[in-house]
C-alpha cells in the first residue's frame, strides 16, 4: 500500500471514530494532523497556501530526507504556519449582510459561531445550539463585549472572590440597552487600571469577540461541552478530552474607525451600523495535541513589541524587534517578506491585510534551557505582557465536578499570568486526587451556565 492510500486510509479512520465512550480515542500522527487539517479547510472553501519544506541538504538531495516533505511543518515552521492561518482565515466569506446602506466585510472567521451562541444563557440540553445553515438564519454582525482578559485581571486585583467572578464578567459584559459599554462599566464598579488603547477600546464603543470554527463548535455540542451538568458528566466520564485536529478558536479585539481609515484596517460594521477597525487577533489551531498559538496586531499599535519583544521568523524583515524603553511607544512597522507577500497574492488575500504583522506564535511550555516562552498581545494581554503565555493559561482551562471552571482562569497571582509547563497541583488536591477535570486548552468552558 503506497504512502497517499496510507494517509488516506487514516484520515477516513479519523473522521469515523466513535465519541461514546472515549471522547478522542488517539491523537494522530502530526503528518495525518496537518493532512486532515488541510482537507477540512479546504472542505470551508479555504485555499491553504502550499506548505514548504525545510532544507537539510545533509539528509539527502533535494530537501528533508532526499525531497520528501517536512512531516511536521507546525512544530518545525511554527511562524509559517501561523501565517497560512492567518491567510487562510481572513479570506472574504461569502457572508455579507447590508446595514444601513453599507455592505459587510466579513472574512471567513467572522461567520462562525461566536461565544453566546456557543453557550447559550439558558441551555436546554434537548434543545442545543445549531450551526447557521446561512447568513440569514445567524447574527454574523459583531455582539462585541468588555474584553474578558482585561476584566478577569481587574476583578482579581480587587480581590472579588472567586465565586463571584463569572457572575460579576456576565454582567458587565451582557447587553445593557441604551448603554455603551463604557457606561456598563461604570454602572457596574469602578475599575482601575484602564490602559491607553482598552480606554479607545470600551470608552469609544470598541470590544471583543470569541469565534470558532464548525470543528470546534460540533465538538462542544456533540460531548455537551455547552452547559454546566455536561461538563460535571465529563469529569465523571474521565476520558481524556481531545479536540479534533481542524478545531479553531478565534479572539478579536477592534476599536471604531472613521470611513476614511478603512485601507489601514480590517474593517466591518455592527448591527448599528458602528465602522470598526481589527486591531488584535488571536488563533489556537488544534494542528497540534498542545495547540498552536499565534497572536496578529495592527501595526499602528502602541507598545506592540513591548517587554517581550516581536518576532517572526517567516513573514517580515527584520524577523526580531527587542522590546523598547520607556513601553508604550511605536514600532516600525518593518517589511514583509517576498515569502509572504507570495502566499497573500495566491490566496487573493485583500491588501487591508498588509497592515498586521505576527507578534510571535508558540507550540512549546518552555525552551530548551527550561525557561518559559512567553506570548502576548498588547491588546488582549494589556497589563501582563510581561508574563503571559497562551499556551500555559490554556492549558489550565478545566472544571470541577459540578462543572464549575478553575478559578485560576489561567493566572498565578492577581494580575500575573501562569507562565512554563503545567504542575499536578493546576489539576489535584494534595491528596492526588483530581480537582480540575481538563478540557483541552479551551477557556470558552467559561461561558458554560
Amino acid at each position: 500500500m503506497n504512502r497517499k492510500c496510507v494517509l488516506s486510509l487514516a484520515i477516513s479512520l479519523i473522521t469515523s471514530l466513535g465519541m461514546s465512550d472515549v471522547v478522542r480515542a488517539q491523537s494522530p500522527s502530526p503528518q495525518v494532523a496537518k493532512t486532515a487539517n488541510a482537507r477540512a479547510l479546504a472542505d470551508r472553501n479555504i485555499v491553504l497556501p502550499p506548505v514548504g519544506r525545510i532544507p537539510i541538504g545533509r539528509l539527502g538531495s533535494g530537501g528533508w530526507l532526499a525531497g520528501v516533505p517536512d512531516p511536521d511543518p507546525d512544530s518545525n515552521e511554527p511562524d509559517k504556519a501561523a501565517w497560512q492561518l492567518f491567510i487562510a482565515i481572513n479570506q472574504m466569506a461569502s457572508s455579507q449582510q447590508t446595514i444601513g446602506g453599507n455592505t459587510t466585510n466579513n472574512a471567513l472567521w467572522e461567520t462562525w459561531a461566536d461565544d453566546p451562541l456557543t453557550f447559550p444563557t439558558s441551555p436546554n440540553p434537548a434543545n442545543p445550539p445549531q450551526w447557521p445553515a446561512s447568513g440569514q438564519t445567524f447574527p454574523f454582525l459583531k455582539r462585541l463585549q468588555i474584553p474578558s482578559q482585561f476584566l478577569l485581571r481587574e476583578l482579581q486585583r480587587q480581590k472579588v472572590p472567586p465565586a463571584e467572578i463569572k457572575s460579576r464578567m456576565l454582567e458587565f459584559q451582557r447587553e445593557h440597552p441604551g448603554m455603551t459599554l463604557a457606561q456598563t462599566l461604570k454602572s457596574q464598579a469602578s475599575i482601575s487600571g484602564l490602559k491607553p488603547l482598552h480606554i479607545q477600546l470600551i470608552e469609544l464603543g470598541g470590544g471583543e469577540e470569541v469565534r470558532r470554527n464548525k470543528a470546534s463548535f460540533d465538538f462542544i455540542v456533540s460531548n455537551g461541552l455547552w452547559y454546566k451538568q455536561g461538563l460535571a458528566a465529563a469529569f465523571a466520564a474521565n476520558n481524556v478530552i481531545t479536540f479534533p485536529v481542524d478545531a479553531i478558536e478565534i479572539k478579536a479585539d477592534w476599536i471604531p474607525i472613521q470611513p476614511q481609515q478603512k485601507s489601514q484596517y480590517h474593517w466591518n460594521y455592527d448591527a448599528n451600523g458602528n465602522l470598526y477597525g481589527l486591531v488584535a487577533l488571536h488563533i489556537e489551531s488544534k494542528a497540534l495535541p498542545n495547540w498552536l498559538w499565534a497572536t496578529f496586531e495592527w501595526t499602528g499599535n502602541a507598545g506592540r513589541c513591548d517587554f517581550i519583544g516581536c518576532n517572526d521568523s517567516f513573514g517580515v524583515t527584520p524577523a526580531h524587534v527587542a522590546p523598547a524603553t520607556p513601553a508604550g511607544g511605536s514600532y516600525a512597522a518593518g517589511t514583509l517578506t517576498p515569502a509572504l507577500l507570495s502566499l497573500m497574492n495566491a490566496a487573493g488575500l485583500a491588501a487591508e491585510f498588509q497592515n498586521y504583522r505576527l507578534k510571535g506564535s508558540q507550540t512549546l511550555f518552555a525552551n530548551t534551557v527550561g525557561q518559559p516562552t512567553l506570548l502576548g498581545n498588547s491588546v488582549i494581554e494589556a497589563g501582563f505582557v510581561s508574563s503571559s503565555s497562551c499556551i500555559t493559561c490554556h492549558g489550565q482551562a478545566s472544571v470541577d465536578k459540578n462543572g464549575n471552571f478553575n478559578p485560576s482562569v489561567g493566572f498565578a497571582s492577581p494580575g500575573v499570568s501562569s507562565n512554563g509547563p503545567l504542575t499536578p497541583s493546576m489539576f489535584l488536591n494534595s491528596g492526588g486526587q483530581l480537582q480540575y477535570f481538563p478540557i483541552d486548552f479551551v477557556w470558552g468552558i467559561f461561558r458554560a451556565n
